[in-house]
């Protein structure tokens, strides 16, 4: 009884050994661990999955650096301005086109008005010797005409001898014009056409808005004289000269009178 008793428990023992030794050749912990891929490292491992296809573990987390670090705060994007929002730039303003600077002639006939002496008469040949009129003192020997109307056409301006309309359009198209007087003085020389009448007394047709240079020895085509100016009279008889013949011409409609002697080389 004994001895089948020990032979039972040691054929149990033996069992469980076997058993034993065949249960641990059926677990291998180390290939558990191949299989999932763990390991004891911080870097990112690649392994297979149950399905067999690999997988990249992601890396441990790291607590952002609260002071020193190289990384930014992160913005709250509620309150940071998207691109959407910042304010589009004003378009520049084209530059305002620079205006044209007046035209001086248009300026000098602005410039003038009624009583302004100017060193302005015809030339000769009909023409004036300047293109704009330029002020002068009224008392100077070159003050040879002066503004009596200011007016828009030439034609408006008072006609007869010793008087001149003088027009100018401007760059904007309006038009503008001086009526002259002729400022006669003695001692200035003016062209003239003399003939000899039947009593042997001369006739002249004087250029009266020209001035002529006294001391000239030429004169414009179709004149033959050069007259001085021996006085200038409001009324009366001109004074006659004992060795030439003193001639007078009628100015501004009547209301004077110019008196003048042929000159002598």
């Amino acid at each position: 009884m004994n001895t089948t008793y020990f032979v039972s428990a040691s054929s149990a023992a033996l069992a469980a050994l076997v058993g034993l030794v065949i249960l641990l050749g059926m677990w291998q912990p180390w290939q558990e661990t191949a299989s999932t891929g763990e390991r004891n490292r911080t870097d990112t491992g690649i392994g297979s999955g149950p399905s067999g296809g690999s997988f990249t573990k992601p890396a441990p987390y790291r607590e952002p650096s609260s002071a020193g670090g190289d990384d930014k705060e992160s913005e709250d994007p509620e309150t940071s301005p998207s691109p959407s929002s910042s304010p589009s730039p004003s378009p520049s303003p084209s530059p305002s086109p620079t205006p044209d600077p007046p035209d001086p002639v248009d300026v000098a006939f602005a410039s003038v008005g009624v009583g302004t002496c100017l060193n302005v008469y015809d030339s000769g040949w009909g023409k004036l010797n300047h293109d704009r009129p330029f002020a002068v003192d009224c008392g100077a020997n070159f003050a040879f005409s002066k503004v009596t109307m200011v007016t828009t056409s030439a034609s408006n301006c008072p006609q007869g001898a010793g008087r001149r309309g003088w027009g100018h359009v401007n760059d904007d198209g309006s038009a503008i014009a001086l009526c002259l007087d002729r400022v006669f003085a003695a001692g200035q020389c003016f062209p003239a056409t003399l003939s000899k009448q039947a009593d042997g007394s001369l006739h002249g047709e004087g250029r009266l808005f020209s001035v002529w240079g006294c001391d000239r020895t030429q004169v414009p085509s179709g004149q033959n004289a050069i007259m001085a100016i021996t006085a200038v009279l409001s009324g009366g008889s001109c004074p006659q000269r004992n060795d030439r013949q003193t001639l007078s011409w009628q100015i501004f409609n009547g209301a004077g009178k110019v008196c003048a002697v042929q000159r002598t080389n």
